[in-house]
């Protein structure tokens, strides 16, 4: 029974994807592409794949690499990039002290000349250790200790009356 909307491989972690690819290496002589993929939930053409580069690599080319594309950043840069986020926005040259994903992208390119899209920095965020989120919107004027009174006071007696 199916627990996902997902194509299987997509429920499945690197490790495991990279099981499987070595699992089907025992019956590469034995069996036909069609039959690992029927046994392995996989189509033959994957299957295929995943036997030239073992005909190629061996099980070495069958086993976990990197994925996804290489960083435009060098790793020095990324850790310059992280420093400066930390700092804040203000002593990078921004007025008020918030980052948005396009002052990011724009203090990447002054920094580095990298240019990156708004809507694909924050992969590099996520890789900096950040996550995107909104602020949390408070009134300048807001009286934490008049809040506080107030709750422990009026608003129990309101409470009572509704």
């Amino acid at each position: 029974m199916k627990t996902s909307h997902h194509h299987p491989s997509r429920a499945l972690s690197q490790d495991e994807l990279e099981k499987r690819r070595v699992s089907a290496s025992k019956y590469f002589n034995a069996k036909s592409n069609y039959w690992i993929g029927n046994k392995l939930g996989v189509s033959r053409e994957a299957v295929g794949q995943w036997k030239r580069k073992w005909e190629k690599e061996g099980i070495k080319g069958l086993k976990q690499g990197k994925y996804g594309r290489i960083s435009k950043l060098t790793q020095s840069q990324e850790k310059t990039i992280q420093k400066d986020i930390l700092k804040g926005a203000e002593k990078c040259g921004y007025s008020g002290d918030f980052w948005t994903l396009g002052r990011i992208t724009d203090y990447i390119k002054k920094k580095t000349g990298i240019a990156y899209r708004d809507r694909s920095i924050w992969h590099a965020l996520e890789r900096f250790g950040f996550s995107c989120q909104v602020p949390e919107r408070r009134a300048r004027e807001r009286d934490e200790k008049a809040i506080r009174a107030w709750t422990a006071t009026t608003w129990s007696a309101v409470k009572k009356g509704a």
